[in-house]
């Protein structure tokens, strides 16, 4: 039986995780799987070492708050793999996690297939990590269509499988629209505005706070407007209930069916990262709200190379969605924009025009299958691997 050892440490990368374990389990039954990720993972049959749901970071603050506790996770994760001489290991998105493990790991094993499903960003930080993919990395299964051209230029295997997201979403169309919105009993006039502050504990005491204010100023100049506040699992409801046990607006919470709650909705506030995606694919108008620690706000700005922060505007190459960052997401600010955006039916419709051209642009659906097929070309072409030193027998 062939053995992957596979690691995400986010709760997006444990959801890509999963459905790429699937995919393979469809064409090659008999594979046995190890690693780190969280509970979709664990359902979908991978033992873990580790939850790394539980302690994900936003930011360098935040990691070097958990570092000690990274630390041992990394390398209990890495005695276990060396004791385990899996077959293939696949490293999902966290670059400085990931490919530190991987520069760790390619000395001890030479031959071994390490593929990387969601590329580090590279063309957003610069190419200081090239050096490290080249040296490490057997193939990159890139989601971007960019990205191909950035990793063939550089002379590393690589495919481009497509993005997972279009396996999940359909899409978008009234009739879809309508389907939703009855799921929550909700009229034509109804005016719903979703709250979503991120899938991280950390994320959530920042953005927040934000998020309350901004639905506060926009409880007045949109009287009727009542919100929907996204849930992350893994956070407890007392963090929501502490940052919003003053807050003068109707609210309504949900943590399942998140795509028909943000498929419901008529705007969205959402933090920075793989929601404003989805909400984009969904068509749900939205504003992006991103506010880190001082540290990690400083270092992204000396290192950070792109124009936009959200990968809907990097994508169509334009800001279509307007982003607020840091000192920029002032609650009067975003609510007096997004009154001005609710209220223009023009404004409404461009945005939503912009995101059926993000489908046209990120391709066709099957991006676990592709990413499926990547592995099992590589588990049927290379043996079992053996280490150039003696395994650790102790965790």
């Amino acid at each position: 039986m062939k053995k992957i050892f596979i690691i995400a440490c986010e709760s997006s990368g444990d959801h890509h995780g999963a459905e790429l374990v699937r995919a393979i389990r469809r064409e090659a039954p008999a594979v046995e799987y190890r690693g780190l990720g969280g509970p979709r993972m664990a359902e979908a049959g991978v033992q873990l070492e580790d939850d790394m749901t539980r302690i994900s970071a936003l930011g360098l603050g935040d990691v070097l708050r958990q570092y000690f506790t990274y630390r041992k996770i990394f390398y209990g994760a890495l005695a276990a793999l060396k004791e385990w001489q899996p077959d293939a290991v696949i490293l999902i998105d966290s670059p400085a996690f990931n490919l530190r493990f991987a520069k760790k790991l390619r000395p001890l094993f030479p031959k071994l297939p390490v593929l990387y499903y969601i590329a580090p960003q590279l063309w957003a930080w610069g190419g200081r990590r090239i050096h490290t993919v080249r040296r490490t990395v057997s193939e990159m299964l890139v989601i971007l269509p960019f990205e191909k051209k950035l990793y063939d230029q550089a002379g590393i295997p690589c495919r481009f499988v497509g993005h997972p997201l279009l396996d999940k979403i359909p899409p978008e169309t009234a009739e879809a629209k309508k389907h939703a919105r009855s799921l929550l009993s909700l009229g034509t006039e109804d005016l719903r505005i979703g709250l979503m502050p991120g899938s991280r504990a950390s994320e959530v005491r920042r953005i927040l706070p934000l998020l309350r204010d901004t639905a506060e100023h926009l409880t007045r100049a949109l009287p009727g407007a009542k919100f929907l506040v996204a849930k992350a699992p893994g956070i407890p409801d007392t963090l929501y209930e502490e940052l919003l046990q003053s807050a003068a607006f109707t609210r309504t919470f949900f943590h399942s069916d998140f795509y028909d709650h943000v498929r419901a909705m008529d705007f969205a506030l959402v933090a920075s990262g793989t929601a404003t995606l989805e909400t984009a694919l969904l068509g749900t108008p939205f504003f992006l709200v991103y506010k880190a620690s001082a540290s990690t706000y400083f270092m992204g700005r000396m290192l950070v190379k792109v124009k936009y922060l959200g990968l809907a505007n990097l994508l169509l190459d334009k800001p279509a969605v307007p982003e607020f960052i840091q000192h920029e997401a002032v609650p009067e600010i975003m609510a007096h924009q997004a009154a001005g955006l609710i209220k223009s039916p023009a404004g409404m419709a461009c945005m939503k025009a912009d995101f059926r051209k993000l489908r046209e642009i990120l391709g066709e659906p099957g991006a676990s299958s592709r990413a499926a097929a990547a592995v099992i070309s590589h588990l049927r072409d290379v043996p079992s691997p053996a280490p150039d030193r003696p395994a650790a027998h102790s965790r």
